[in-house]
């Protein structure tokens, strides 16, 4: 596989896994109650489970009617009253043992808009584990219209990028431009002694400007051209050579350093900058 379609693949894999993560938590089933005054989340893990220790685990969680939505686990220092303490439960024809003991003898109450999170009163006796059998939750329609919001935006964001790391060709009259410009700048400097180019050169096309950038530097052993010592007579090079190649080239923005690079800035003379009447 290429490598530039790789890397924009592996992007959006992540994206979808990641939403596809509330659908499949949604899906699990909980059994709630009040939570009394004094009561702590380990004392409610240990009353509902068996195990304080449950209060770490995934099974046991806190739960904020007025937002839906269960509390993270760095806030079960201070519990409100306004919340519930819910434990995961199995359908009342699984064959294993239900994930925590419901130590009420009331039947829970299914909420209606929440259809696999109920609720019930409790109390401090030690009754038998009551099964409750619910339909796999989904999330409510302004939960998924969050979540399908979040993953498109998402995904609008990583093709964005993917689109600016994804290095698009220079076009072709542009690209014998630049070499032209090359040839003729780098004509004069040669040494018939050695075979050694006398610059480097590399090339980046600026399509929103519809402009050219040819960095040129040093070649081995050399020191020019560079800006540092010898602006002059780079600007009279590149001046030079738009002489020798007409009106088909025109340096579009000044000469500057990029370390060890001189950044000269062209376009064909009858290109206009993307957006220019």
């Amino acid at each position: 596989m290429d490598g530039t379609l790789r890397h924009c693949l592996i992007p959006t894999l992540i994206v979808l896994m990641l939403c596809a993560v509330p659908a499949v938590a949604a899906a699990e089933q909980f059994v709630c109650w009040p939570i009394a005054r004094g009561d702590t989340a380990a004392s409610l893990a240990r009353r509902l489970t068996g195990s304080a220790a449950a209060v770490h685990g995934p099974t046991f969680q806190i739960r904020n009617p007025a937002r839906r939505m269960f509390v993270p686990k760095s806030q079960y220092q201070r519990l409100s009253t306004d919340w519930q303490a819910c434990v995961a439960a199995k359908p009342a024809n699984t064959s294993g043992p239900a994930h925590a003991a419901v130590p009420s003898t009331t039947a829970p109450a299914i909420v209606p808009e929440e259809p696999a999170i109920t609720s019930a009163p409790l109390a401090a006796s030690s009754a038998p584990p009551a099964l409750i059998q619910a339909k796999t939750s989904r999330p409510d329609g302004a939960s998924a219209a969050a979540i399908a919001a979040t993953c498109m935006l998402i995904l609008m964001m990583s093709a964005g990028v993917a689109g600016v790391l994804v290095e698009r060709p220079i076009p072709p009259p542009v690209q014998r431009a630049g070499e032209a410009f090359v040839t003729v700048f780098a004509r004069p400097l040669r040494d018939l002694s050695s075979d050694a180019p006398p610059i480097q050169t590399r090339f980046r096309f600026v399509r929103r400007k519809q402009q050219l950038e040819i960095s040129i530097a040093p070649g081995p052993g050399r020191r020019y051209p560079n800006l540092a010592d010898h602006r002059t007579n780079v600007e009279y090079d590149v001046n030079r050579v738009m002489r020798v190649l007409g009106n088909h080239l025109v340096q579009s923005d000044r000469l500057r350093a990029a370390g060890k690079w001189v950044v000269v800035p062209v376009r064909l003379a009858d290109a206009k900058p993307t957006g220019a009447k």
